[in-house]
This record gives C-alpha cells, structure tokens and sequence, in this order.
C-alpha cells in the first residue's frame, strides 16, 4: 500500500512539473519584439503585453484628446465622430503609456486561467478563445488578476505601491490601440483602417477564400498594425469593458444598452472592416437566458491601475484640478469669481444650485477652451519642425548638387570633345538648381518664423509642455529630426515671447545645428 500511494505521489509531482513546464515560444508569442511585455500564467504560459504611448502633458489632469468614429449615414447613429479623452495609467520610458494586450486571448491561455487542470499546449490551442460570454471574459481578468497579485506580483508594472491589473479595454481605449495611435500622424489616425502597406489581406484575416475562408486563425499570423499589435480587425471580434450607447451627433447617448464587441472578425466582408467599427450584442441567449457566446467573438486585455495610487494622490489631484481652473482665466474680470461671490451671499438654496450649475458651465469652458488653444500650439509646433526639416532638406540637397557639379567639372577635360556638350549642358543645368535654393531657403525661412510669430501668443511654460508632447508623438512616428526641431521651434517661440525674434540668418543656423549639418557659407 505505502508502494502504490509513493508511486501516486510520484505520477501526480511528475505531472505537475511538466504542466509548469514553460510553453513554446512560438505558441504565446510568435512575432516577438524587444519592447513587450511578458507576464506568466499558470500552467507554465505566458501573456504578452504591448506599450502603446498615450503622449500628454506634464499636469496629473492632463489627458490626450481625440476623435473616434467614422461619418457614415448608415452607422452615424452608433459611429459618427466624436471627441474623447485618453491617459496613460503607466509610464513607460519618458512617456505616458497603456499596457495593451498584443494577441487576442488564446484557447489555450484561457484553459489554463479557466479550466481546473492544465491543457496541453499546442498550434491549435493559439487560434482566439470563441464562444466566451461577455461574463466569461470578465471571470478570465478576474482570475488573472487574482493568480499574478499571488504568483508574480514583482513582474506587475506599476506606479507608487499600486500594481496593475488585468482588465477588458474600454472603447476608447481598443480605438486608439487600433487605429495606431500615437504611432501614426492625423490623418492615418483618422483613415477608416490604419496604415497597411501590404493591403489589408497582410493585416487582417476577413470574409472569403482569400483570406479567413471561415474559421478564426491562429493569433499573430499576419503582420501588426504601428503598434505591434496583432488582429486588432477581424479574426474574431474582441469583448469591451463598457456598455453600448447610441451616438448622440457627436456624444455618447445617455440610454446603456447590451455588450459591445469592436473590430469584425472573419465572416466580415472586407469593405466592412473599419476601426470604428462595433457591434451589439445582447449580453444574454434570448432563447435560454443563458449568457450569449459567439463562435466569432473573442476578446484581448489591457492593463489597468487604480487613480489613486498612494494617500497623497487625492491632494496632488485637488491641486492640478485648481491649477486648471484657474489657469485660463486672467481676465479683467473674472465671471467665476462675481458668482462665488454672489453664492457667498445668498440664502436662497434654489438660486445656490443656480449659480453652482453656471460656475460648472464656465469652468468646463474654460477647460474646452484651453484645449482647443493646446491642440493649436502643437499644431504649430509641428508644422514649425516641419518647415525646419524642409529647410534642413534643402541645404542638404544643394550640397549634393554642389558636389555633383564639382565631379562634373573635373571630369569635363578627361573626356573626348564629343563627349563634353551633354557634361556641359548637365553642368549648367545643376548650376542654375544650385543657384535657385538660396530662395527657396529663404521661403521656407521666412514661412517657419511666421509660423513662429503665430504661436508666440502662450506662456512658456505651456509651450514646453506642449512641445514635449509633439516630441513624443514625433519619436512615436519615427520622424528622424523631429523631436530636436520642435524643441528648437518651442525656443524661438519663448524668445520671441521675450520680445527677442530671431533673424532668419539665426533661424537657419540653429536648424543646420540642430539636424547636424554644416553652416550655410551664403
């Protein structure tokens, strides 16, 4: 008997450490990249995580606007653009970021969360995790979160002493992720799908032969969007953490309906797949009340983090919320300041309540107004590093001709004298496209310190701020020059504030130092 129970105990041990056995690589994280992030899971399986950067101000109540939805008269009802705001819970380098799952949740990590025993990993376990209810994917982050608090709670990002936890994303959030966020510039920020430079049959498993032909996919089998993040559009739609709303011409209706999934999936026509796409879903069965799972919908998570990570959180957020009320209003007279007065003295509790409700009116545009003026200083803080990096180009460029014009010169009298007419007419022609840059310099000069001058009307260190940001959002782009050539923009914009404008001969200098290249001899 002691025989049989000690070779049970050996059988039982033997197959827990093969269960804890670390998984493949290939089958959690088949395209890796050096910036993710991996957490385990039980079972020996591993989650990865990508940073998606969320640049923003300096101010703990600074967050990024943005737009989301697409103008559409069949969908405006549920997609029309709207105005939201997003901040990142984490910080990742110098930047502000989310943590964002890179791969819808597998059949085999779900197991291995849901299930009492292990699974055994394999190619077909990495196809989505369908057919999971709203509830389910809910009860998946829930236990998660509960295994990595136990298991790994020193592998959890964080801030303070919170540690993150594991969560569905809310639309904003699976929005943003999927349209590239700050990876991408305006206008692919606001394209019906993100940037696909090998047609979206590289990036997207949809309806038909040519691509899904009927059935999910194993997970990171076509290439990323900007941000690494793979299947954001079709595969299987992917479970959100909030409610469904109707549009309200640019806001969110007040009336919560059922369970929203983003994205399409692979019965989706292609000419369906957008990234403001979404869907609703009663949360439950209609024909048994048990909760509704879909063989094309899935779901992936996001890392979250409570606001108020320590006791001082409440006070530094009580600060910067009366920094930015106040921070805009410098007026002769101020209206806030008259109804404060004015609430002081009253006794009548209905024109209180009067009064309370126009002061938050004025404060809420106050705050609008400020982000408008925000959002219009980057803006030029761009377009000025853009200007720049057109100048920069041009010198560069006609130092190249120069060059080009000099080889001529010298191979000109080696050549045979019927040879020497088409060197020559070559030779001028370069001649004269060196002689016209010094005006085309001096036009993109004179257009970057009117740009200049057009954004001198803040305060510096509103023009610091905000020129970090654009910095972040053009190294989010891979913008080679940008972030030196905002930074430069932002200080001759402070010493044209100080009423010291720089000249273009000055101009021009600081941009050839700024992109390294040799000063103008003109």
């Amino acid at each position: 008997m002691v025989r049989r129970v000690a070779l049970l105990l050996l059988v039982l041990t033997g197959l827990s450490a093969q269960a804890d056995e670390p998984w493949p690589q290939v089958l959690w994280n088949p395209a890796p990249l050096a910036d993710d992030l991996v957490l385990p899971m039980p079972c020996g399986a591993r989650i990865v995580f990508r940073p998606v950067p969320v640049p923003a101000g300096p101010s703990p109540l600074d967050d990024r606007p943005i737009t989301l939805g697409e103008a559409d008269p069949a969908t405006d009802h549920s997609e029309f653009p709207r105005r939201a705001h997003l901040a990142g819970a984490f910080v990742h380098g110098s930047e502000r970021a989310m943590w964002v799952g890179k791969y819808e949740v597998t059949r085999d990590q779900f197991a291995t969360v849901m299930n009492a025993s292990c699974p055994a990993p394999s190619p077909a376990g990495r196809v989505p995790a369908a057919e999971v209810s709203w509830f389910d994917a809910v009860a998946f982050t829930a236990r998660l979160s509960t295994w990595l608090a136990a298991n790994a709670r020193d592998s959890l990002p964080g801030r303070g002493q919170a540690r993150a936890y594991v969560r569905l994303p809310t639309e904003e959030e699976w929005e943003y992720a999927a349209r590239g966020g700050a990876a991408v510039g305006e206008a692919e920020f606001a394209a019906r799908t993100p940037p696909m430079p090998d047609g979206m049959a590289a990036h997207v498993w949809f309806a038909g032969p040519e691509s899904a032909a009927g059935r999910a996919r194993p997970v990171g089998s076509l290439k990323p969007n900007p941000l690494g993040l793979h299947d954001m559009l079709g595969n299987v739609a992917e479970w959100v953490l909030e409610p469904y709303r109707l549009n309200r011409v640019g806001r969110l209706h007040g009336l919560v309906g059922g369970v929203v999934a983003r994205g399409g999936h692979y019965l989706t026509d292609a000419e369906a797949i957008r990234s403001a796409l979404r869907e609703e879903y009663p949360p439950f069965n209609p024909r048994d009340g048990s909760p509704l799972r879909l063989r094309t919908v899935g779901f992936r998570v996001v890392l979250g983090l409570v606001v108020t990570v320590d006791d001082m959180a409440p006070e530094t957020f009580r600060r910067a919320f009366a920094e930015a009320a106040v921070s805009r209003e410098r007026l002769a007279e101020d209206p806030r300041a008259l109804l404060a007065q004015i609430r002081r003295e009253t006794t009548d509790p209905a024109l209180a309540r009067g009064l309370a409700a126009v002061d938050a009116a004025l404060r809420a545009e106050a705050r609008l107004r400020a982000d408008r003026e925000r959002a219009a200083l980057r803006a030029s803080l761009e377009a000025a590093a853009a200007l720049a990096r057109l100048v920069a180009l041009a010198h560069g460029n006609a130092a190249v001709l120069e060059a080009v014009g000099r080889l001529l010169d010298g191979i000109g009298p080696l050549l045979p004298e019927a040879s020497r007419p088409p060197v020559h007419a070559a030779r001028e022609g370069l001649a004269a496209r060196v002689a016209e840059a010094p005006a085309g310099i001096a036009q993109l000069l004179d257009a970057y310190l009117r740009t200049v001058r057009e954004a001198a009307g803040e305060d510096e260190a509103m023009v610091a701020a905000e020129a970090r940001v654009v910095a972040e959002e053009l190294r989010a782009r891979g913008l080679r020059l940008g972030p030196e050539l905002v930074t430069l923009a932002a200080r001759h914009i402070s010493e044209t504030q100080r009423g010291r404008r720089p000249s273009a001969a000055e101009a021009e200098t600081g941009i050839l130092a700024a992109a390294g290249l040799p000063q103008s001899r003109r």
